[in-house]
């Protein structure tokens, strides 16, 4: 018997050949492997029971085959008891006396213990499946892996102390957390996979995250989505301002810490902390990232250190990473190269009039100001625009969306956030032209909407306006400047129902093409979801994994 290996079987189980099989070629595989144990099956679902967490059953549920044939062939572990175990001869011979242990588990446990300090380590064979009998869900976990009598664990830690470090070792496994994960991207039939969607970057104030983050739920409600389950996770204030769940019933609105596995996670604006990121890792297999613009890394001021080394970490190891605008994706990959395996592809947000205008607003007759749009921000360029406009026109009435009031003439300061979509729109509709003096945006949004209601609207010479005519056919006119000069005269032309230089539009739609709108926007963000889960690579996962574990997050 000592020259032999030696299967043992606790309980009512019937290993197959192939079974064996793979636990033979298993503990062949590395001559310091001494035990190899399979998987366990449940009969009725044919679920793979996880490994057991401190004796309870965990409550993520089963995992499926398929996400098992995910996993790598062979997991190397410390020693974990289970009710069927192929023990090579080296462990056979080195076995020992039992004393005290009087149960098979008890004895068991200390001979797989015993193993481990002479460097026998087990193996647990992914491919190797064996199908418990039809018991209780919590009955068929303990016949998998038995638990040791209060009595015996107490004897065994005595005896070997380091036994718990053992314990914890199988708690901590990293393809622990792959296991679930994959079980979440690959779910029992008939059940949909989980989306999560991140809007924890929501504020309860109308801005143009908002706006984004809003169209793409505007777009998922009109998508067949069948095979997801959408999670919005969002702050509550956030979402009580924007009414989130009156508006989106049909989603799943969670908000606090982030719970559950999830095939997929969206962050629908790029982050700014890496916590962010080890979050989303954490919780989902895949992990997307929209991002808007490097507006606020190139113009330091706005944000903190931890904005560059999170959006390098992204760009090497993120899922996928979409861009609203060719624009912002010439911008981001100089300044954050991104890695080849990482997916990323050009997504625009709506350039569809009718996603930009409400008819009612837009059949109030047009009055006597001109509208402004920036903020506080130096790169919006929002007041030396208006200062310079106040003395070129000295007549001329101007609302101001944005900026702090500042003594000036015929201004009139309207503060953003709080203004109601409504009144925003009705501002445009009724302008005689709009200013968009900034100097670096990811998309504008104020500028679709205004041209969406056919309102002249200037903006300083930059490619993303030359993209966005192009992939556009709204009714209004995009006007650039470079200068004062330009500013001024262009401003002037307008005014005055002289002819103007306007961008070309539609330049890039094929003959009969839609412009983009918010159902193709979340359709081709569905898409690249799902591009990014068919190209998953568990390699990669685990990178990240230890990445981030090793920078103790």
């Amino acid at each position: 018997m000592r020259r032999r290996a030696l299967l043992v079987v606790i309980g009512p189980l019937l290993p197959s050949n192939e079974v064996l099989l793979h636990l033979w070629r298993a503990i062949h595989s590395d001559p310091l492997l001494g035990v190899a144990q399979p998987r366990f099956a449940d009969a009725r679902t044919d679920g793979i029971f996880p490994f057991p967490y401190s004796g309870e059953v965990p409550s993520h549920g089963l995992t499926s085959k398929r996400a098992l044939a995910e996993l790598p062939e062979i997991a190397i572990t410390a020693e974990l008891l289970s009710s069927c175990l192929l023990l090579r001869r080296e462990v056979v011979a080195a076995l020992g006396p039992s004393r005290p242990f009087r149960s098979l588990p008890g004895a068991l446990a200390l001979g797989l213990c015993r193993a481990r300090r002479k460097g026998y380590r087990n193996a647990v064979s992914n491919r190797a499946v064996v199908v418990l009998p039809a018991d209780p869900g919590e009955e068929a976990q303990r016949l998998a892996y038995p638990k040791l009598e209060s009595a015996d664990m107490t004897t065994l830690l005595d005896m070997y102390p380091d036994h718990a470090r053992a314990g914890a070792e199988i708690e901590r496994r990293a393809n622990r957390r792959l296991e679930q994960l994959l079980a979440a991207a690959h779910p029992p039939v008939r059940q949909p996979r989980r989306l999560l969607l991140d809007f924890r970057g929501m504020s309860a104030i109308h801005n143009g995250t908002s706006q984004v983050m809003l169209g793409l739920l505007d777009g998922l409600s009109s998508v067949e989505h069948s095979s997801w389950e959408v999670v919005v996770q969002s702050q509550s204030e956030a979402a009580k301002f924007h009414g989130l769940a009156e508006r989106f019933p049909d989603f799943v609105h969670a908000h606090g810490d982030l719970a559950g596995a999830y095939a997929a996670a969206l962050m629908p604006n790029q982050p700014w902390a890496l916590e962010t990121v080890a979050q989303l890792h954490r919780h989902a297999l895949v992990n997307i990232f929209n991002i808007l613009d490097t507006i606020a890394w190139d113009v330091l001021y706005a944000v903190d250190l931890r904005v560059e080394e999170t959006w390098g970490f992204i760009a090497a190891h993120a899922d996928g990473l979409a861009y609203i605008s060719s624009f912002s994706r010439q911008r981001f990959q100089p300044r954050f190269p991104v890695k080849p395996c990482v997916q990323d592809r050009v997504i625009h947000l709506s350039l569809d009039g009718n996603d930009h205008s409400d008819p009612a607003v837009g059949a109030h007759a047009s009055l006597d100001h001109v509208l402004l749009f920036g903020n506080s921000y130096d790169h919006k360029d929002l007041v030396p625009a208006l200062q310079v406009l106040s003395d070129a026109f000295p007549l001329q009435k101007f609302m101001v969306l944005g900026a702090a009031s500042c003594a000036l003439p015929r201004v009139e300061y309207v503060p953003s956030g709080q203004v109601s979509g409504e009144e925003v729109h009705r501002l445009i509709a009724t302008a005689k032209a709009v200013v968009f003096p900034s100097h670096y945006e990811g998309f504008g949004l104020p500028v679709v909407e205004s041209l969406a209601y056919g309102r002249s609207v200037l903006v300083r010479k930059s490619a993303l306006w030359d993209e966005i005519a192009a992939h556009s056919c709204l009714p209004g006119r995009m006007i650039e400047f470079d200068d004062t000069v330009s500013l001024v005269e262009g401003l002037g032309r307008v005014l005055a129902g002289l002819p103007v230089t306007e961008l070309p539009r539609a330049t890039a739609l094929a003959d009969g093409a839609r412009p983009p709108n918010w159902h193709s926007y979340a359709l081709h963000l569905l898409d690249f979801v799902e591009e990014c889960l068919h190209r998953v690579d568990v390699a990669r996962w685990a990178e990240r994994e230890h990445t981030l574990t090793w920078m103790k997050l």
